[in-house]
């Protein structure tokens, strides 16, 4: 009987502001957890657990680890298949990468299985590819931080071309998830076709200051480049209290509160150093408490992308 191997794949915000399907960051918490081992052939899924895992398909065709896994092990000609079992810890439309989680971690497990023979890049390219089957188009920016980790930029995706950078140690990030769902293909459905060149100016210019953020370890700057005139405006309807609770956890110390990638979850950013996530957190789920609605939250920071545990 082959050893089984245990996948800790991210949670992951992705747009981050300006930079809609560019960029990406991972989180420390929460995560799915992926299990596999070899098989003679063929791809199997015996177990689905967690948060929302009674909608998730088992069909190996129709699950994005499973895709992801055969992208990886076609690409490499591996001559065995794998029997996997899933844990979500990442509510699916949840607006934190759970399809690019899952995505990212049916790849990554394969490419542990398969003796670690593929670039960084080419995993991240297998595990988009399945994501997009279930997303609704081709978007990197959840799975790309998820198995490289830190700070994310698609360059390009045609041809394919993915940097990485570490965010400042002294980020911390909040993460609110409401009681609402909130799916990926549908979110991308309301976004305006045509975007005025005042727009794509303002876009590029906090993008540009973004990267240089993060590169620099400028937390203030980063705050001040989560701006975005396009593609929350258009999603806010679809998230109650967004700007209620952007609004409080600036109140309470946040530099930046934002739409997590198509939502519902709001994230925050904040300073370890000088500022109190969990109050940022508390004082957000009061809100909704309020209004008679549930949010789960998590305090957590930036993460090192898929691991094997």
């Amino acid at each position: 009987m082959d050893e089984w191997v245990t996948i800790a794949a991210p949670a992951t915000i992705s747009n981050i502001g300006p930079g809609f399907d560019i960029f990406g960051m991972a989180l420390q918490n929460p995560y799915d957890t992926i299990m596999g081992r070899k098989i003679e052939k063929g791809l199997v899924i015996t177990e689905i657990t967690g948060p929302g895992a009674d909608g998730i398909p088992t069909e190996p065709e129709k699950n994005s680890v499973t895709i992801a896994a055969k992208a990886v092990l076609d690409m490499v000609g591996a001559d065995f298949g794998i029997e996997i079992k899933i844990k979500k810890g990442i509510r699916p439309c949840s607006g934190i990468g759970s399809s690019g989680a899952s995505a990212a971690g049916g790849a990554y497990l394969a490419h542990v299985l398969t003796g670690e023979k593929l670039s960084p890049s080419d995993v991240v390219l297998c595990a988009a590819k399945a994501e997009g089957t279930t997303s609704g188009g081709l978007h990197a920016d959840n799975v790309a931080p998820c198995i490289l980790g830190g700070f994310t930029i698609i360059k390009s995706y045609d041809p394919f071309e993915v940097m990485v950078t570490q965010p400042p140690e002294d980020l911390g990030v909040v993460v609110v998830m409401p009681d609402v769902m909130v799916a990926t293909s549908e979110s991308r459905k309301v976004l305006p076709k045509m975007v005025e060149v005042k727009d794509l100016v303002f876009h590029v210019g906090n993008a540009t200051s973004m990267v240089h953020a993060m590169h620099t370890g400028d937390i203030d700057l980063i705050g001040r480049s989560v701006r975005d005139a396009v593609f929350e405006p258009a999603r806010s309807h679809l998230v109650p209290h967004l700007k209620d609770a952007e609004r409080i956890a600036m109140e309470n110390g946040a530099v930046a509160s934002f739409l997590g990638g198509s939502g519902p979850c709001i994230i925050s950013f904040f300073k370890k150093s000088v500022g109190n996530g969990q109050r940022i957190a508390d004082a957000i789920r009061e809100m909704y408490t309020q209004n008679n609605m549930h949010c789960d939250t998590w305090v957590t920071e930036w993460g090192s992308g898929c691991r094997r545990l």
